[in-house]
């Protein structure tokens, strides 16, 4: 499929996880030439650097690969994984490492005395840790923006400085410049698949109780969960089948789901203030996917109408994020970007049992989102409406919160209906969008099966 915008200027390392550790198996390359690639990415392109937080270092990085080297010829080795390096989102724990989830107020933290939970795994199975990414100011933002720290951009658009997405933008740039081969983020209303999308990666947000969250610096318990940003849906299901507590020999690569494929097109609400450019790739890209067989059905879906009326994330989130954060908004409300502590302010006034009552239409929309998918795969939209626009337009307090709603409206339904979402390239060229694929609660091993059966059809 023809691409309808600039093609990527980067390079990005040729490797998925999968391919680099068979690469590894063979020989034809060292953990240290993988650091070296990274790295050079980090030093020769001023956006993989900005991807980066300030704590990054090169000499260590360069030390855990040469021990994983030499560990590997002596014929011992975690497993097939060992010394590939990922990046890691600024609000996990690592251990010796100080968490600020991209605040200057948590700067004075003392370092973490242990990884989080959904880290442990990783270095257990040799994954190597280049660096902790840049993100949005306690995750707060699906642009991908924060005064405090260089601002990446967005890898796709040449004529300008675009947002690169949100919360997790430094995780996209640093694998989409091939600073990284896959990264660790989260994802509270799409921070893991906004900025996939946006950098034509592929994005997933699994089922939130399905990895641990502890050690992460939370935003809404009720919503957070523990993703991953890759090359593709296999890398995706390999970070998520180690971080869910699966092993190295128990991991099985997702097959393409086999016979009659049956997704969801919701024909309202989604489409709502769409780009034109995004609306004609996807409904060639939804063509193709019909032409490799897969059943596509056109039909209302009330239930999304009826969540963005009763507005429940917003509230929930912004009264959860308030009362977490609540002394550090007392007291040190003028080191919090104003775009993030005014919105934790609204939820100031959200009390108990407006929250319960919140709670409790949470729970109906779940049972009707699993009622109405009753027959379907999946559901599928873009991911994004919107093509992403220039950081200095959203300078504008109005063009940056038109924006923020927009690109979080699509990927925040997976989470407010507790389901596991994928976001795959809209297409292979470069476009910085993409398709969204939802499915119900626990449903993510499928999902996965279903999404390698869609990026195969994509990449045909």
């Amino acid at each position: 499929m023809s691409s309808p915008v600039i093609k990527p200027s980067f390079d990005p390392y040729p490797d998925t996880l999968v391919s680099a550790a068979h690469r590894l198996e063979r020989g034809d390359v060292s953990s240290r030439s993988l650091v070296e690639h990274c790295l050079e990415k980090i030093e020769t392109c001023e956006n993989a650097r900005a991807a980066y937080t300030s704590d990054f270092s090169p000499e260590r990085a360069r030390q855990y690969a040469d021990a994983a080297d030499r560990v590997r010829a002596k014929g011992y080795h975690a497993s097939p994984w060992a010394g590939l390096p990922i990046s890691i989102k600024d609000l996990f724990d690592i251990r010796g490492q100080i968490t600020r989830a991209g605040s200057l107020i948590l700067a004075d933290r003392p370092p973490a005395l242990a990884d989080a939970q959904a880290i442990e795994p990783l270095r257990a199975t040799g994954f190597l840790f280049i660096g902790r990414t840049q993100m949005t100011e306690f995750a707060y933002s699906g642009l991908g923006l924060n005064p405090h720290a260089p601002q990446p951009w967005n890898t796709l658009v040449d004529d300008m400085k675009a947002v690169p997405g949100g919360s997790s933008s430094g995780g996209a740039v640093s694998v989409a410049t091939g600073a990284a081969l896959a990264t660790i983020g989260s994802d509270t209303g799409g921070s893991c698949r906004i900025p996939a999308a946006l950098n034509a990666l592929t994005g997933f947000k699994p089922t939130a109780g399905r990895i641990s969250r502890a050690g992460m610096i939370p935003l809404s318990p009720s919503f957070d969960s523990v993703g991953s940003i890759a090359q593709d849906v296999t890398d995706c299901a390999l970070l998520d089948h180690l971080m869910s507590g699966g092993t190295p020999a128990e991991w099985n690569p997702p097959e393409p789901v086999d016979g009659n494929l049956r997704l969801l097109l919701p024909t309202s609400f989604i489409r709502d203030d769409a780009d034109a450019q995004i609306l004609a790739v996807f409904e060639t890209v939804l063509r193709h996917l019909e032409n490799g067989g897969i059943t596509i059905v056109r039909q209302p879906l009330p239930l999304l109408q009826d969540i963005a009326d009763l507005n429940i994330q917003a509230q929930v989130v912004a009264a959860e994020a308030f009362h977490f954060f609540h002394d550090d908004l007392i007291h040190h409300a003028g080191q919090i970007d104003p775009r993030v502590s005014e919105r934790m302010m609204t939820g100031e006034h959200i009390g108990v049992q407006t929250l319960r009552q919140l709670f409790i239409e949470r729970q109906r929309l779940i049972a009707r989102f699993n009622a109405d998918m009753t027959g379907f795969d999946a559901m599928i939209c873009p991911t994004s409406p919107v093509l992403p626009p220039a950081i200095e337009a959203c300078a504008n307090t109005d063009t940056y919160a038109r924006y923020n709603r927009l690109v979080l409206r699509n990927p925040s339904l997976a989470n407010l209906l507790d389901g596991c979402s994928f976001s795959l390239p809209l297409n292979w060229k470069g476009l910085p969008a993409g398709i969204m694929l939802t499915a119900c609660n626990g449903q993510d091993r499928k999902l996965q099966c279903i999404a390698r059966r869609c990026e195969t059809r994509l990449k045909a």
